[in-house]
């Protein structure tokens, strides 16, 4: 079968027929929104819980250190979860560490609300953050990999194109929820409603039937066993030459580009643009709701993009897409890191950087869907079934490994210098990456 037919949409299919899809689906997407919701709002909350106690410098240091904890805890546990997720029952992997994620947030929740002291919110919310990434580290693998198990192989492509368009749709509710709700309802009802949308994911993920024989194994798992396993699927992913290149490129880009997302903007938002005296439509939009807002445009964008690509036919080579689809991503990011630069400097208004805020998220947008849907199909291609599972482990590891020493490095410039240079770091770094990457003549070959 070439790659046209087999990649080809078949829209007269109807997915949601398929039960088990539709109880991954809608698990899926009700955790996904929750989770949303809560990311949005765990950076502000831990800013505005340390900054009273410790100054400004120090919450940046902080937020970046529990960003790093989450971030390191992926890195070392994900290729393990990878490994079992190819060896043991994907659903339940799936629904015990949803379990586990929505009781402990619910949990921490409930303490939050009583009087204890800034230290020691600070350190649940840690614990809370280990728990969290470490049966996110398994839950990861065996969601992305459950799909090719549990529809036919006609119903794959609008299966697959519906998981991965309903990411976007996710993300619109979740950022614009989580504006409001942590403006009017505050942390812990976000505590809640996620640790809830957790437990009606686990609750519905419980009803999916596949036969896990197919791939899983009696045999005993020990450690030696799991790092073998490891190093077999790394050697494999280090076959695949073109996934490997775009992986490597997306590790070095990750490093600069992740502490513009999520160190430096939950910190423009809450030390910088709450204290402006006047800005756009501030009579109904606080700052967190402009936050949201922002985000939203993003997610917009990838979806008007997804349904570009969606019409567009097959390639045998994205190499030059590819390349054109970074620099519309890097190119919208550099203006953002300037117009703060300048921001900073007192010369640029609240109003203009909003507005450059909204349009260049959006063009980012477009152009993450670009880079990302062409890559994803890269990988259909390339990996074997039975492979999957630890395959996503470890280019997600191999892609995202410098991020909690990212992060690290961007709370340490912003306390001990500030966050302008940050965004000169940042600035500096993409740019030379990108450079690199679109005149090597190898990456059209991809």
């Amino acid at each position: 079968m070439d790659s046209e037919t087999q990649y080809k949409i078949t829209p007269k299919i109807n997915v949601f027929k398929n039960q088990n899809y539709s109880l991954l689906f809608w698990g899926v997407f009700v955790s996904n929104v929750a989770h949303i919701i809560f990311n949005f709002a765990i950076s502000l909350y831990i800013l505005e819980l340390s900054a009273p106690a410790y100054g400004q410098d120090n919450a940046a240091m902080i937020q970046a250190m529990y960003l790093a904890l989450s971030g390191f805890v992926l890195v070392f546990l994900m290729p393990f979860g990878g490994v079992l997720a190819d060896k043991l029952n994907k659903v339940r992997t799936m629904y015990l560490t949803d379990f586990i994620r929505g009781s402990v947030i619910i949990i921490i929740g409930i303490i939050l609300i009583f009087d204890i002291s800034v230290l020691n919110k600070i350190i649940l919310l840690f614990i809370m953050n280990l728990i969290l990434s470490i049966n996110a580290a398994f839950f990861s693998p065996a969601s992305s990999s459950l799909l090719r198990f549990v529809v036919s192989d006609e119903e794959l492509q609008p299966a697959a194109s519906l998981l991965q368009g309903s990411h976007n749709f996710q993300a619109i509710i979740g950022l614009i929820l989580g504006g409001i709700l942590y403006s009017i309802l505050g942390i812990v009802w976000i505590f809640i409603i996620n640790g809830v949308g957790y437990l009606i994911s686990a609750f519905t993920e419980m009803f999916i039937r596949y036969d896990h024989h197919q791939h899983s194994s009696t045999d005993r798992l020990t450690l030696k066993i799991m790092l073998a396993d490891i190093v077999d699927g790394t050697k494999y992913l280090f076959k695949q030459r073109a996934i490997v290149a775009i992986m490597m490129m997306a590790l070095s880009l990750n490093f600069f580009l992740s502490p513009v997302f999520s160190n430096a903007l939950p910190i423009f938002v809450k030390f910088k643009f709450a204290y402006e005296e006047s800005y756009l439509f501030m009579n109904f939009m606080t700052p967190e709701n402009w936050y949201s807002i922002i985000s939203v445009s993003l997610s917009v964008a990838a979806i008007i993009m997804a349904l570009i690509l969606s019409r567009s036919a097959t390639k045998e080579k994205y190499g030059k897409d590819l390349k054109k689809a970074l620099v519309g991503f890097v190119a919208p990011l550099a203006v953002i890191s300037i117009t703060m630069i300048l921001y900073y400097a007192d010369r640029v208004q609240i109003n203009v950087v909003l507005i450059i805020l909204i349009s260049m998220m959006f063009l980012i947008g477009l152009a993450s869907v670009a880079f990302n849907i062409p890559t994803s199909l890269i990988m259909q291609r390339k990996i074997e079934r039975n492979m999957l599972g630890k395959i996503s482990s470890v280019s997600s590891v191999l892609s995202q490994a410098l991020i909690p020493i990212s992060s690290l490095v961007a709370g340490l410039l912003i306390s001990q210098i500030n966050v302008t240079a940050l965004y000169l770091f940042c600035l500096i770094g993409m740019i030379v990456i990108t450079t690199l990457y679109v005149f090597s003549k190898a990456a059209n070959e991809i």
